[in-house]
């Protein structure tokens, strides 16, 4: 924050998405630009914090957001948006949800609080704030779709940018979208119906630079291993057969046969011996040689009977 600049508690404020192995130029090349010009702007100071946030399930609102810049009115937006944008060109990084994308870099725009301010959202739970023209107080949330406030009209020069994001449609897919099975950080999983010969499908998303895991990987690098792993294993009865993969939009979608049937978690803790189910079985306790005290349970499993020390 430069001295004597002060910010209203909301307005438009710029993100720069990165990835992992640019975040440190990115952050770079945007000190550069603000310093100078006395711009606000807050960034994540380490390598292995920015990690954390793209992880797969992390929020997907917050998600690829590297670097945050305050502007003051819409004339200071425009000129940043396109000025720094020169800067940051060719540089990979996440698509960030919760913002509108300025052309095909790393620069995303959204309407939201500067300040840190609070209210008791529809739930009752307490949540970040912006004020209305009454100056009421009202839930300023991160979601993952750009929403603009009701009261707050798109900037003239945005338009054609969001124009281009409602274009990438997903009926060039030879599959209809009909019901979400799963939602993350890396994209989502789908059930939907093939086009051409109406059987289930199952389709699964990935986002490039998201969901990353502890090694670094992303989706998109996970999902082609799927891919690959589902052509080796083709012709197995137990396998899903794979029947396309697309890009579209830069997401990558895997389309493959649906299997009907419980999820592995679902099996794993109906099966697991360690399970608790049913009322709990007499327990004996005893001293073993000293003053700590043990409690040995006997049950009887899905398998067999165990003994279970705690």
């Amino acid at each position: 924050m430069p001295d004597g600049v002060s910010l209203p508690g909301q307005g438009w404020k710029i993100h720069a998405s990165a990835c992992l192995d640019n975040a440190e130029e990115v952050i770079r090349a945007v000190c550069d630009y603000c310093i100078p010009r006395r711009i606000p702007f807050k960034f994540i100071p380490a390598r292995g914090l920015f990690h954390l946030r793209n992880l797969k399930y992390t929020s997907r609102g917050a998600s690829g957001k590297l670097v945050t810049i305050y502007t003051q009115g819409e004339e200071q937006l425009e000129t940043v948006l396109n000025e720094l944008s020169q800067r940051l060109e060719g540089q990979p990084g996440q698509y960030i949800l919760s913002d509108l994308r300025f052309g095909e870099g790393l620069l995303y725009v959204r309407y939201g609080g500067f300040a840190e301010r609070y209210c008791i959202g529809p739930g009752g739970e307490q949540e970040l704030a912006i004020a209305d023209p009454d100056g009421h107080f009202v839930p300023d949330r991160r979601g993952p779709t750009f929403q603009l406030p009701a009261w707050i009209t798109l900037p003239a020069f945005l338009e054609p940018h969001l124009a281009a994001r409602n274009s990438v449609k997903v009926d060039e897919l030879p599959c209809r979208v009909e019901e979400v099975l799963h939602f993350s950080n890396s994209g989502g999983v789908y059930l939907g119906t093939d086009k051409d010969t109406d059987e289930r499908v199952v389709l699964k998303e990935a986002r490039p630079y998201a969901g990353v895991a502890m090694d670094g990987t992303d989706g998109v690098t996970r999902l082609q291993r799927e891919r690959d792993n589902l052509e080796r294993l083709a012709g197995i009865e137990s396998v899903p057969a794979l029947r396309d993969y697309r890009i579209v939009g830069e997401h990558h979608f895997l389309i493959q046969d649906y299997f009907e049937g419980k999820s592995l978690h679902s099996c794993l803790a109906e099966r697991s011996p360690l399970s608790v189910t049913g009322s709990r079985p007499p327990c004996e306790r005893f001293t073993t040689g000293g003053s700590r005290s043990w409690t040995c349970t006997r049950r009887t499993s899905w398998s067999d009977q165990m003994t279970r020390w705690r």
